[in-house]
């Protein structure tokens, strides 16, 4: 069994608060929070529909606090569960609507009236996490830096999107893929994630990929851009090496250490000497394509 703990106001709460032994803190706020006990490994599953996500660190003893916050009053609603299989949890988050039938699910638990508004989910730092994240419609700030990732998948709709490991992943993550639609993304310090392959995916809209970090180890990079602006930065003690096929409806433009090595192949002066490189593979579309050294 589970401790779930959960903080709020209102009338509509009020019975979900008696039987949960919920303390009331502040108007249209809600605090939940799921304590660490067995798990070896976490798996999230997210979905928003629309609103404001924010993910960072969070205590080592909680897998997840969770603070939601409305600033309307008929916003749909929040479910959150979670098990335990095989010493792996497995919490399942929907910020949205769900239907009868989900609403149903054992282990489930819901709060009607937080959708349009600000969520902020703390992730505990002292086991190994992957992360499936959907957005619809808003913004996400996911600052991964002092997690354990082990695995990440993003999807965006119309959103504005920023990621970030600004300290060195604890994990080593195999695959990071991330699909961007209409919408504005910006990563940064993406070396610091301790990836061996990374895939973009965009669709309309302007998109930054910095690399920055401590990237020690030979990674695979495929970017793909439909009539997006991409802005790709590799720091100058990377080495790197790009494939892609420039044509009259698509642009990539490289910085001054890029050299051509073959047809459509180019490479950084430092590429065979570098500790850390970057294998490149550009499909851009009708987009555009900026790489740059910092």
């Amino acid at each position: 069994m589970r401790t779930l703990r959960v903080f709020g106001t209102g009338l509509l709460l009020f019975t979900a608060v008696a039987a949960l032994g919920i303390v009331p803190l502040s108007d249209k706020a809600t605090f939940k929070e799921i304590g660490r006990t067995t798990e070896k490994e976490l798996n999230v599953v997210l979905s928003s529909s629309f609103g404001s996500v924010v993910i960072s660190k969070g205590e080592p003893e909680k897998v997840v606090l969770l603070e939601a916050r409305s600033d309307t009053k008929n916003d749909p609603r929040m479910s959150v569960s979670y098990a335990i299989r095989n010493r792996v949890g497995y919490l399942d988050i929907s910020l949205g609507e769900r239907s009868h039938e989900e609403e149903r699910k054992k282990g489930s638990f819901s709060i009607a009236h937080f959708g349009g508004g600000k969520w902020h989910l703390r992730f505990t730092d002292a086991i190994p996490i992957s992360l499936e994240l959907e957005l619809g419609v808003g913004k996400g700030d996911f600052d991964l830096s002092g997690l354990r990732v082990k695995d990440f998948t993003l999807s965006t709709g119309a959103s504005e999107v920023r990621l970030s490991f600004d300290t060195k992943n604890k994990a080593s993550i195999e695959n990071i893929n991330i699909e961007s639609g209409v919408s504005k993304f910006t990563g940064w310090n993406l070396g610091n994630a301790n990836f061996k392959h990374f895939r973009f995916e965009g669709g309309v809209g302007a998109y930054t990929l910095d690399f920055s970090g401590e990237l020690e180890h030979e990674a695979d990079v495929d970017v793909e851009v439909g009539l997006g602006v991409l802005t790709l930065i590799v720091p100058p003690e990377v080495g790197a090496r790009v494939l892609c096929e420039q044509s009259w409806v698509s642009r990539v433009d490289f910085a001054k250490d890029f050299q051509t090595v073959g047809k459509d192949q180019y490479e950084t002066e430092n590429y065979s000497a570098a500790a850390g490189k970057m294998n490149i593979r550009i499909d851009s579309g009708l987009g555009s394509v900026k790489i740059r050294r910092r």
